[in-house]
């Protein structure tokens, strides 16, 4: 299987319903939407477990790897909002890469701000 694109999902200026479900179900291969700082991503488990989500830094410094960054998600009711990104995330081809510790229960979108 190949990783996802993420459909983008503007932000009305009369406000955005959060009780309305995820359309997007975490997959085991991760997701990728193209990077804009407009963008923050959504991210909902319903899984009695808590999650992790980790948002990929591509690149090196000093020839090291950079240390990709991970949002812990809680279990149950955990809803959390990852706010927009700075360009060091930003793939060469423009996408921000999302991987899941474990897909269940997870469901995400990628909010843009007006």
């Amino acid at each position: 299987m190949a990783r996802t694109e993420l459909t983008i999902t503007p932000m009305p200026r009369a406000g955005l319903d959060l009780g309305a479900a995820l359309a997007n179900p975490a997959t085991v291969d991760g997701h990728m939407f193209t990077w804009s700082d407009k963008r923050q991503i959504r991210v909902k488990n319903t899984n009695a477990s808590p999650r992790t989500v980790t948002i990929e830094i591509p690149g090196t410094v000093d020839g090291q790897d950079i240390t990709d960054r991970p949002y812990v998600i809680p279990a149950t009711t955990g809803d959390v909002l990852i706010p927009p990104l700075p360009a060091v995330y930003r793939r060469p081809d423009g996408k921000v890469w999302i991987n899941y510790s474990d897909p269940s229960g997870v469901s995400v979108a990628v909010l843009e701000q007006p």
